[in-house]
């Protein structure tokens, strides 16, 4: 424990109190970022109130393996299976639905429909865009294309241990080099046969009606082979991921496309595997938590298959011993081991979730909105509405640590003061932190009323790290006491 010095002090020092705790405790968490005069901080004091700082709080790194990883919703498709020096061999099929994009309804000028007997097939492309490549992307990738014997449910949290059966013959199989250096697309003959009963659809219910449609074309899984070295993403838009069906009306010379897509509104979901056979994390069973100490003092963060680091500050309350505290502010500093592989970078984004004793993240009821720790002055709303303004931080690639912003949209190291202040305050259980990596840092839209976007970005890449020693996760307190 450290005192500060004057100058700094002048900022914290012999505040009347008056108001209460938790909302004097929200407001003050800024005072040191902002070194305004401050009114009040709500403790009353029996001694004049002192500012210290202390660099020495205890954080416990452990690896965890979640026993429950949603991948339903994802925004991203990922197919591909690599080797990872680390985390071992990691291997994602994605399963997913398609849609109509617009009614297929083939009419003449008189609005007639045209018989099928006069609409003739030309062909049937897979086009696949994808934006996010991980591995060795120098060596072939291959893929096949399977149709799904069984229905995707609406509304079942499908995770990455969940599968769905489909056909074992594939409708094709293809090889191609990846170009991971801008968007690149894929377009993927399918069978005609396929085109085929795809165009019997014209004019038909199932043409028409989506949910019709897809009793009769349950969806594609898109299968990696046994020899990828990389893993590919890609996004679910219509302009991305669709199945373009060309034909032509019998006499005509031009085609005509019938896009059906993977539509953002469509069941999917990602299936991830992975081998930790003959790595560090070989034996760790889900739900289990496996301390630094056991692994060289290395901990690892790879959400999509499941392994994250947790976080937990086990000397947090020994703090009351010096008597009633008010956190102004801790930082928490994440530096991750750069890889040795710039193949397997570092993922941009960072989020910390709470979880309960078994280690699964928690959500809120009945909404279901993820608990992650949110700016310092938003946390002690507990409410459904306090978790749709998560703290985001990203990586700075200069100073290779993750930052995030505070309310002025200043950059910051990761706040935890509110976080830390609620736990002493008995309003949140010590249960300790884990980490997330989404792959965007707007997990919520307000454009059109209030989106839920967290699934969509959450775990729909296969990106991981390392923290290696307790210098790779540190914290700095500030805070003020009185007897």
């Amino acid at each position: 424990m450290k005192r500060l010095p004057s100058s700094i002090t002048t900022c914290t020092r012999n505040w009347p109190a008056k108001l209460g705790l938790p909302a004097v405790l929200a407001g003050s968490l800024a005072l040191l970022a902002a070194c305004e005069e401050p009114k009040e901080i709500g403790l009353p004091p029996t001694t004049p109130v002192g500012v210290y700082y202390t660099d020495t709080l205890t954080i416990s790194r452990s690896t965890v393996l979640l026993d429950s990883v949603r991948s339903n919703g994802t925004g991203t498709l990922l197919m591909g299976r690599y080797t990872d020096p680390v985390f071992g061999k990691v291997q994602a099929t994605a399963f997913s639905q398609l849609s109509l994009e617009t009614q297929f309804v083939v009419q003449d000028a008189s609005k007639n429909n045209i018989p099928d007997a006069q609409l003739v097939h030309d062909s049937t492309r897979l086009i696949l865009a994808y934006n996010f490549a991980y591995g060795d992307t120098l060596k072939t990738h291959e893929l096949a294309v399977h149709r799904l014997t069984d229905d995707l449910v609406r509304n079942r949290n499908y995770d990455i241990r969940s599968s769905v059966a489909y056909d074992p013959e594939p409708l094709t199989k293809v090889q191609f080099t990846p170009r991971p250096a801008a968007q690149a697309t894929q377009r993927i003959s399918l069978p005609a046969a396929f085109g085929r009963e795809l165009l019997a659809l014209a004019n038909k219910d199932a043409g028409k009606i989506d949910s019709v449609f897809k009793k009769q074309i349950k969806g594609l899984a898109l299968v990696p082979g046994q020899t990828n070295s990389s893993m590919l993403g890609i996004p679910v838009t219509g302009t991305s991921a669709y199945v373009a069906m060309y034909y032509h009306k019998e006499g005509d010379t031009t085609s005509t496309a019938q896009f059906f897509t993977f539509n953002p509104n469509g069941v999917r979901f990602n299936q991830v595997r992975a081998d930790r056979s003959g790595t560090p994390l070989a034996g760790l069973q889900p739900g289990q938590s496996l301390p630094a100490s056991a692994t060289q003092g290395q901990t690892f963060v790879q959400p999509a298959t499941g392994v994250t680091t947790k976080l937990d500050f086990p000397t947090l309350l020994n703090l009351r011993q010096q008597g009633r505290i008010a956190i102004n502010r801790a930082d928490l500093i994440i530096t991750p081991k750069q890889p040795d592989n710039s193949a397997l970078y570092i993922p941009p984004y960072l989020a910390l979730a709470e979880v309960n004793d078994q280690n699964q993240i928690l959500r809120s009821s009945p909404s279901g909105f993820v608990q992650f720790v949110t700016p310092a002055s938003s946390l002690f709303d507990r409410n459904e509405q306090g978790w749709v303004n998560p703290q985001i931080a990203t990586y700075d690639t200069r100073t290779r640590v993750y930052t995030a912003t505070d309310a002025g949209n200043r950059t910051q190291s990761i706040l935890l003061g509110g976080y830390l202040q609620s736990i002493l305050s008995g309003l949140t259980p010590n249960r300790g932190l884990v980490i997330q990596t989404p792959s965007n840092s707007a997990l919520f839209s307000t454009s059109s009323g209030l989106v839920n976007l967290t699934q969509y970005y959450l775990n729909d890449r296969t990106w991981r790290m390392v923290l290696d020693g307790s210098a790779s996760v540190r914290i700095v307190v500030f805070y003020t006491y009185s007897n």
